[in-house]
């Protein structure tokens, strides 16, 4: 008979969705254990013991010291039951939220799968774990934050000062091509789970709807619920948000990719999150500075 792990939930998200500031509040419910990308490669050197122990690879080298036969894909079934046990004995804490990026969910799988299958997602189904999708619909401050990390190397501020915001170029069909991806991934995901009773897809400007840090009240009692928890949680996010230009000012062809994605379901983006159009009204105030 196959093990369950009703108490583990695995956060599914694209890098840059807000996975970080949503984990950092989760994390501070005395029920409730989040950790860090566990298929992150490079954190099975990581200088934080609790990103380094959960670590996939980190428990992969350990688990398979000597016998490199229990890896195999035909054993996969029994490394995951073995990995989320191993998860299991690294908190006291009741839930478990184990965040995975969409292009790491083939570091678990199977001897044979379809193209855009994970076997991965089987498993999660197969063992009665929770998923949580986190989307960031506007893909094009999705794309801004990718571009932004990659060109200072910088991809979170915890609890300081973020560095000055800078311009970047966004090419515009490179653009549209990475959206229209982007917008196929989050429907796949959806789709592959819409049949499952303990799935939840939030979307991150539900959650994080201004730049105070803070979770919007609802959003996080919806969460509190879905988790059976109480609404207990420490409600700011120990991240800095790192962009604040609107996005006439942050990209630096902003009329040629406003033309660009004229027409196409992507317009709307131009029209940005709730909290950078708040952060514009705010700055444009009467009494401003220009």
């Amino acid at each position: 008979m196959a093990m369950t792990f009703p108490d583990v939930t695995v956060l599914l998200a694209r890098q840059r969705s807000g996975t970080n500031a949503l984990r950092s509040v989760l994390d501070t419910h005395p029920d409730i254990c989040c950790f860090d990308e566990v298929f992150k490669f490079e954190d099975r050197r990581s200088s934080d013991p609790r990103v380094r122990a959960s670590n996939y690879f980190t428990f992969l080298e350990a688990y398979c010291a000597g016998d490199v036969t229990r890896a195999f894909p035909d054993r996969h079934d029994q490394l995951f039951d073995d990995y989320l046990t191993y998860l299991r004995g690294l908190t006291p804490k009741r839930h478990i939220v184990v965040d995975v990026k969409y292009n790491s969910t083939h570091h678990i799988g199977g001897v044979w799968r379809s193209i855009g299958s994970p076997t991965l997602f089987e498993l999660i189904k197969a063992r009665g774990l929770g998923v949580i999708q986190l989307t960031r619909h506007n893909h094009l401050r999705c794309l801004l934050s990718t571009l932004k990390g990659r060109a200072t190397g910088r991809y979170y501020v915890r609890d300081g000062v973020a560095p000055p915001d800078l311009q970047v170029t966004v090419p515009p069909a490179e653009a549209l091509a990475t959206m229209e991806h982007w917008a196929f991934e989050d429907n796949g995901v959806a789709g592959a789970f819409l049949d499952w009773a303990r799935f939840l897809r939030v979307e991150y400007t539900d959650l994080f709807p201004d730049g105070s840090g803070a979770m919007a009240p609802g959003a996080l009692q919806q969460l509190a619920a879905w988790f059976g928890v109480g609404d207990t949680f420490t409600n700011r996010a120990t991240l800095t948000r790192q962009s604040s230009l609107p996005l006439d000012q942050t990209i630096a062809n902003f009329a040629q990719l406003q033309a660009a994605l004229r027409g196409t379901p992507f317009e709307w983006c131009l029209a940005d999150e709730p909290a950078y159009r708040a952060a514009t009204r705010s700055c444009s105030g009467p009494n401003s500075p220009r």
